[in-house]
Parts: C-alpha cells; structure tokens; sequence
C-alpha cells in the first residue's frame, strides 16, 4: 500500500509540472531522462504500475460489500464502459464539436463547465441507448 501510494504521488508530481514548470527543477534529470517521453501509444511499465498501484489502493479502501456501484450514477458510468468504443469514437467527435463551440462563442469557465457536461450526458445517454438496444437483441433469458 505504501509504495502504490509513493509511485501515484511521485505520478502527481510529474503531471502537476507539466503545468506548473517551477516544479520541473524538483524532478532528478536521469528520471526525467528515464521517463520522458511519455507515450500513451503502448503500455509501457510506467503506465502499467499506475493502473496496478490505482487497482491495489482502491482494492484496500473500499469494502468489499460495498453496493456504490447498484446507484444510478454508478450504472451510467458502467454502460459506458460496457460500450467503451463506441463512446471513446463519440467523445473524438464531442471533443472535436465542443472545441468548435468554445472558439465560436467564448471560451470562458462557465461555458467550458456547459460544454463539458453536455457531452458528458450526451455520451451516457448514448451509452444508456446501446445497452437498451443490445438488451432488446439478446436471445434468451433477461437476466437484468
């Protein structure tokens, strides 16, 4: 638990001087240099102990009957991962939309905040209908 909780902070670390460049001189230049670049284009180590150390901290704080995922909330953001292709190729082209729409009327927080949100539901909801419809083909016993 200690080390999964060292490698997310030093994780913080490194994102928070992407934007923050005062905290780039804090970063050792051999890890720098060891890290960098970063690619999300493969699973490289880096990227798999991070999903590891997020799956081991999560695994020790929640309860193991805990019924948060039976919550509608929870449920929205299941089906979206149920149809995780689908919705990432529509968030490629909300993504793109709200971009659109934030340079032709303003791109203040409050719109970002607007924007954001709608895409949001638009994709739960996107999610919400293959679900519905992928229940309505399915052959045999209806188990939910």
């Amino acid at each position: 638990m200690a080390i999964a909780t060292l490698f997310l902070a030093f994780g913080l670390a490194v994102a928070l001087s992407w934007q923050f460049h005062a905290l780039e001189v804090l970063l050792p230049q051999a890890l720098v240099q060891l890290i960098y670049p970063i690619d999300k284009s493969s699973l490289s180590p880096l990227r798999l102990f991070h999903f590891l150390a997020l799956a081991v901290i999560m695994a020790r704080v929640l309860r193991h009957d805990w019924h948060g995922l039976m919550i509608r909330e929870s449920k929205a953001i299941i089906r979206s991962g149920e149809n995780s292709l689908p919705i990432y190729c529509l968030s490629v082209l909300l993504s793109f939309l709200g971009h659109v729409v934030l340079n032709q009327t303003s791109d203040g927080f409050s719109m970002q905040v607007v924007v954001s949100f709608l895409g949001i539901a638009i994709m739960i909801s996107a999610a919400t209908l293959m679900t519905w419809t992928a229940k309505l083909d399915r052959r045999g016993p209806k188990l939910f």
